[in-house]
């Protein structure tokens, strides 16, 4: 399996993780899918509505050409202000074979959306008071992390602004698993991975060359190991962590991060290739911190709406205003002005402050404007879906809903 950098939904997170051993055969597939799909099917241009005079009935007719221009199955969108849903779509079809009509309960895999979860359970300890924002990950872990000839320590917001120099290796292709969830334990893989004496150390390709926090640089495994910072932190797993912290307080029932606790129907991922939908078979991944969380948009609207009221909702405190704040805030501006504490400004022109993800079969996409505390949700099962400027067209219908 490689780690494929391919033309995908955003800047923000294009490192698709694919099955593949031969890296050359593969290649040439994709280059000869390219141009297939280029002669076979022409880009068709989508006309969003005048945002000033937008019914929600323009909206939905909107999003349908959208789904129908991508050749997304399915794809799920909700808008709300504040603590209010201001709209929610559902079209499409969860299960093409089994004729199964998407509907507000389906859950979809997340992919990268599922790193806001993960930044903020770490981020709860650190409003507990369990450590400082420059403080060395070094201090609190059961085993050491050091970029190979960069001596300099890796700091808690160098994790949280992708700025630490840890790479996502080849290792991370051989730790699929269809239709279960890994058998391997996650602090065991990381140590693994990131420890000079792991099993799967590789210095050239686990790590980047430069000192940490003096580039910017994406990183899967990075996110991974914030979720094993808050297991030893906190003294408990990662997903009972989540579970009490964050999903109860808010009352997401319909979020999970093991695929035997699901008990939604899945919305089935595909890809599409010369006008056929190949299914997916539902699958985990050993580092799934990063990508593998299940939930729908009316769960995740929750979350959102929690960050976009300042860190509170419905009763519940996740997490300080103040650090709410911080993640909204450009934390490296020398480095990339767009980077929060693990959140992005998705777009500059409407303060749109969020995160996308795309995997094997999956593209989704959700941000806010912290001033307007509109918020956009869209989650679709087809993983060459472009989601950028869907998001963007539809926070601007919501500015007038």
């Amino acid at each position: 399996m490689m780690n494929l950098q391919a033309p995908c939904c955003s800047k923000i997170d294009c490192t698709f993780k694919f099955p593949m051993k031969n890296y050359t055969s593969l290649l040439l597939i994709l280059f000869i899918t390219l141009l297939a799909c280029k002669k076979d099917e022409p880009e068709v241009v989508v006309t969003p509505p005048p945002a000033e005079s937008s019914t929600e009935a323009d909206l939905r007719t909107y999003l349908s050409s959208v789904k129908s221009a991508q050749n997304v199955p399915a794809m799920a969108t909700m808008v709300f202000k504040e603590d209010k849903v201001l709209f929610e779509n559902y079209e499409g079809q969860s299960d093409i074979e089994k004729e199964i009509d998407l509907t507000a309960e389906h859950v979809f895999l997340l992919a990268s959306v599922s790193k806001t979860i993960t930044a903020t359970a770490l981020l709860q300890l650190y409003d507990d008071g369990k450590f400082k924002l420059d403080d060395y990950i070094n201090d609190y872990l059961s085993f050491k992390v050091e970029i190979p000839n960069h001596p300099k320590n890796i700091t808690f917001k160098m994790l949280l602004t992708h700025t630490s120099g840890i790479a996502d290796g080849k290792a991370l292709d051989d730790e699929y698993y269809y239709g279960k969830d890994s058998p391997v334990n996650l602090a065991k893989f990381i140590e693994g991975y990131l420890n000079v004496d792991g099993d799967l150390y590789n210095e050239r390709q686990n790590f980047h060359d430069f000192e940490p926090g003096t580039q910017h640089e994406y990183t899967n495994v990075g996110n991974a190991l914030m979720a094993v910072l808050v297991e030893q932190i906190s003294g408990e797993g990662f997903n009972a962590y989540c579970k009490k912290n964050i999903f109860e307080p808010l009352k997401m029932t319909s979020t999970f991060w093991r695929l035997d606790e699901v008990n939604k129907t899945i919305v089935q991922p595909y890809n599409y290739v010369k006008g056929d939908y190949d299914p997916i078979g539902h699958y985990t991944f050993t580092d799934y911190p990063n990508g593998g969380l299940r939930s729908n948009v009316k769960d995740m609207s929750r979350f959102l709406m929690t960050l976009a009221n300042g860190g509170s909702f419905d009763g519940a405190e996740l997490l300080k205003a103040a650090t709410v704040e911080q993640m909204i805030t450009p934390q490296i501006p020398s480095l990339d002005a767009t980077m929060g504490l693990h959140l992005f400004l998705m777009d500059k022109t409407n303060n749109i402050w969020g995160h996308d993800g795309g995997e094997q079969g999956v593209a989704t996409i959700m941000g806010y404007n912290p001033s307007t505390k509109i918020g956009v949700l869209i989650f679709t099962n087809q993983g060459d879906a472009d989601l950028d400027a869907v998001l963007v067209e539809t926070y601007k219908v919501g500015l007038n809903l």
